[in-house]
């Protein structure tokens, strides 16, 4: 961000979701856009509250991935730890395993979409 124009901040600042137009240097602007892009949504799953991060969220390799229309199961795992973080997302699978191990496909995949259709995630 550094090298962009006052103007290009302006529009940068539009796309992330807040005003920096009353910011008069340019290093004011990128703090603002910096903030905005550390917030963080809280989504419940599985009766777990979990922080997915804007900046991971709007994360290329994250998108990336989600657009691809034939995703293994390793890649749904990848997005989820580029998404949750490895902490949450260990959490998340440990609430999702059996005593025996096993591990319910089927929970991991409500957890997948409950995230991945959360009004706190829409316009995000």
């Amino acid at each position: 961000m550094e090298r962009m124009t006052l103007e290009e901040l302006d529009e940068y600042g539009k796309v992330v979701g807040v005003s920096v137009g009353h910011a008069s240097s340019a290093e004011d602007k990128v703090r603002l856009i910096e903030r905005a892009r550390e917030k963080s949504a809280t989504v419940r799953a599985l009766g777990m509250e979990l922080s997915i991060p804007y900046k991971a969220l709007h994360d290329k390799r994250a998108s990336d991935l989600l657009a691809k229309p034939n995703r293994t199961d390793e890649e749904t795992d990848e997005v989820l730890g580029l998404i949750l973080g490895e902490e949450q997302k260990a959490e998340l699978y440990a609430a999702c395993t059996d005593e025996d191990g096993t591990v319910d496909v089927d929970a991991l995949a409500l957890a997948y979409v409950k995230i991945f259709t959360s009004d706190e995630l829409k316009n995000f």
